[in-house]
């Protein structure tokens, strides 16, 4: 999973980067990159209970972007491609004040910065719908018979995007029909992708950080459009710490519960993706799929072979295995089901899939 960070000049995304993957971070070109394990509690708690030998967590790749420019000016080269394939937005809103660290529009107003790129995201998305449609245009008046079909079936998607984005609508948060969002896949549209905003306060407000976070949600939130809050700047000075040392100083500071994990999965519910479990051999090991893939889904993500001799998987509930204390308890206690490739998979399932070679 990639995710690029957003953010206004000064608005801390560099250090929201350290807050969530460390200090050490690689620069390639305009951007600074990072990976880190996904935290997982349910995993950790399955790890207690088989105490495999290798233990393995989704991870997350992270690309620090330079600041977004203004005026409905849009990035290009390297950083338009990273855009293009994150599968989420990481937004840096600044809600700190500092007089050593002046605002680059001259005020620290979150609500106002989060409008102002959304708009620039329309924008960008706007332009390429537009350059998009001219060709469209060209080829329903010229083409072919079946290429003038499929540009008006195109032209159609395109232009009811158009309409979306002109009323300020998010296409994130639009119900897109299979056909449209097919339409719409190849061209890397900004406001497309689900979007985690991230409110950077201070560290006298860190404690009301949740407060604040759910205030937005009430105002701006939505299916695929999420806020969290923290202090980056406290967060990632303790990332620097033992763990021991970090607890230590979190408390002496007064700073709430390491608010990462909480981010994380924030992010993962904005990006439509659900967790399932393995336990084969000696590895524990958490996978991540879209919300709604089946059984034979989950069977190709763990290995393209177990997909096509795909026979049935078993199936228990993470908290169901836990509490029964072994797979052998849970079958007895009749908690293990067995399922087909129809299965829809759900967040938190432990699976087990038999198949042929």
């Amino acid at each position: 999973m990639e995710a690029a960070i957003l953010g206004l000049e000064k608005s801390g995304k560099s250090t929201l980067l350290r807050a969530l993957a460390g200090p050490r971070t690689g620069a390639h070109g305009q951007e600074r990159v990072s990976s880190l394990h996904l935290p997982d509690p349910r995993l950790d708690a399955l790890a207690r209970l088989f105490r495999p030998q290798k233990v393995t967590y989704p991870e997350l790749v992270l690309h620090d972007l330079p600041p977004w420019p203004l005026q409905g000016r849009t990035p290009g080269g390297e950083v338009s491609e990273a855009l293009a394939r994150a599968d989420a937005l990481l937004l840096v809103l600044r809600a700190f004040s500092r007089d050593d660290v002046p605002h680059p529009l001259g005020r620290v107003d979150p609500e106002a910065d989060y409008r102002t790129i959304s708009l620039e995201l329309a924008y960008h998305d706007l332009a390429v719908l537009e350059r998009r449609l001219e060709r469209l245009e060209k080829v329903a008046r010229t083409g072919p018979p079946a290429e003038r079909e499929a540009a008006h079936r195109e032209a159609a998607a395109l232009a009811r995007a158009r309409q979306s984005l002109e009323a300020e609508r998010p296409l994130r948060e639009e119900e897109l029909s299979a056909e449209e969002r097919k339409a719409l896949s190849p061209y890397g549209l900004l406001t497309l992708k689900p979007l985690l905003a991230v409110l950077n306060v201070d560290e006298g407000s860190a404690a009301r950080a949740p407060a604040l976070a759910e205030g937005f949600q009430e105002r701006y939130g939505g299916r695929r459009t999420a806020f969290a809050a923290l202090c980056a700047q406290a967060e990632a000075e303790l990332r620097e710490l033992p763990p021991e040392e970090a607890a230590t100083f979190r408390s002496e500071l007064g700073l709430p519960d390491d608010p990462v994990p909480d981010l994380m999965r924030r992010l993962l519910t904005v990006t439509g993706l659900v967790t399932f479990y393995t336990v084969v051999g000696h590895e524990c090991r958490a996978w991540l799929l879209p919300e709604g893939a089946t059984a034979v889904d989950a069977a190709g993500r763990v290995h393209s072979d177990m997909a096509r001799g795909f026979i049935r998987a078993e199936v228990v509930p993470w908290d169901a295995l836990l509490a029964a204390g072994s797979l052998a308890e849970a079958k007895s206690r009749g908690l293990v089901r067995s399922e087909g490739k129809g299965y829809r998979v759900r967040d938190g399932d432990v699976l087990h899939i038999l198949f042929h070679t």
